[in-house]
């Protein structure tokens, strides 16, 4: 891959504007960071930016608005980083991400959809666009939209036992019918009453995920599933459910909807 070296000419008459757009990225009232930083900043900007343009405009588009001009071929469509709003989280339903949380998607890519695995590029290529990203939308100088994280609690040692879990599954199947057969179905394929006729924050219609499915679009692992569970989807009607559920409540429905793809 080729590193990206802004030439002397743009670097200079960049530098001169680092304040400013430091200061863009700032939260509301946040203290400026020193000119190291500010250099630092603009170096990874023009970074994530050439990468941004390299892999990223023909789906997201030019300035981020996932209007790119594959965009309107694309059963899931691109998202709109004009927005603000990101799905994939640590962080409470409706607070931006972390950037751990971008670089998670970037790297990971979104099972189902068009965005693929980028583990080919550089850590400081992903720090970059990272940045970047971060400096298409004002929703990111919200204090009231700042990352709140979500306390991710590991496996728990039942989970590994096949017995066990099954066990534990039949309490999370009674919940699952409580809280998320409307729209996702009895047995988990997204056809329920519920699931008709939605729209996501973005405009685009969505239809609920099918849960029997083998693989899932934010990861395959239970801490995966557990993530969306608790955090839910930003842009979308899945609530998060960190707050009204204990932690062992949360991996009862993980471990049911294990046993709905193992089933289908």
């Amino acid at each position: 891959m080729v590193s990206f070296r802004p030439p002397r000419v743009l670097a200079s008459a960049c530098a001169g504007a680092s304040l400013a757009f430091a200061a863009l990225l700032l939260p509301a009232g946040a203290e400026e960071p020193s000119s190291e930083a500010n250099r630092q900043e603009l170096h990874l900007y023009m970074k994530g930016r050439y990468v941004y343009q390299k892999y990223c405009v023909e789906c997201h588009g030019a300035t981020g608005r996932g209007n790119g001009p594959w965009a309107g071929e694309l059963a899931v469509k691109p998202r709109n980083f004009r927005s603000g709003l990101f799905k994939f989280r640590t962080t409470a339903y409706g607070t931006q991400p972390v950037d751990a949380d971008l670089r998670r998607t970037i790297r990971s890519g979104i099972s189902g959809t068009t965005m693929p695995v980028f583990s080919n590029l550089h850590e400081e290529e992903v720090d970059g666009l990272v940045v970047y990203l971060k400096s298409l939308s004002r929703a990111w100088r919200k204090p009231e939209l700042a990352a709140r994280p979500v306390p991710m609690p590991g496996t728990p040692d039942w989970f590994a036992s096949p017995g066990e879990r099954r066990s534990r599954a039949q309490a999370g199947a009674a919940r699952f019918q409580a809280l998320c057969a409307t729209c996702h179905g009895d047995s988990g394929k997204g056809d329920g009453p519920g699931g008709q006729g939605l729209v996501d924050g973005w405009g685009n219609p969505i239809a609920p995920a099918t849960l029997s499915a083998p693989h899932h679009k934010s990861g395959d692992q239970p801490g995966d599933l557990y993530r969306t569970i608790a955090t839910g989807l930003n842009g979308t009607p899945m609530v998060g459910y960190a707050e009204a559920l204990k932690e062992d409540e949360i991996w009862e429905l993980v471990a049911w909807i294990v046993e709905l793809s193992a089933a289908d």
